[in-house]
């Protein structure tokens, strides 16, 4: 009866299984984001705590995408 008279609803307690394959699911990706992160910036961050300077220990920026003027082109797309 005093269920009938209650301000607040009543909180269902039931987690249904593709609520559940969700929650893992982030949890993975969260988990694998941040390896990603660490991988990239690995040493930067061994500097930070190592007190040395970043460019010291950077010879080039791991996320720069850099075109060699130098390289030989493939023989593929060569269209001679």
């Amino acid at each position: 009866m005093a269920h009938l008279f209650s301000i607040l609803p009543a909180h269902p307690e039931y987690l249904d299984p593709s609520s559940g394959s969700m929650i893992i699911q982030m949890i993975l990706a969260a988990a694998l984001g941040i390896g990603v992160g660490v991988k990239i910036f690995w040493k930067q961050i061994r500097a930070f705590f190592t007190h040395n300077k970043a460019e010291e220990n950077l010879s080039e920026d791991p996320t720069e995408i850099v075109d060699d003027p130098t390289a030989l082109p493939d023989e593929k797309t060569d269209l001679k």
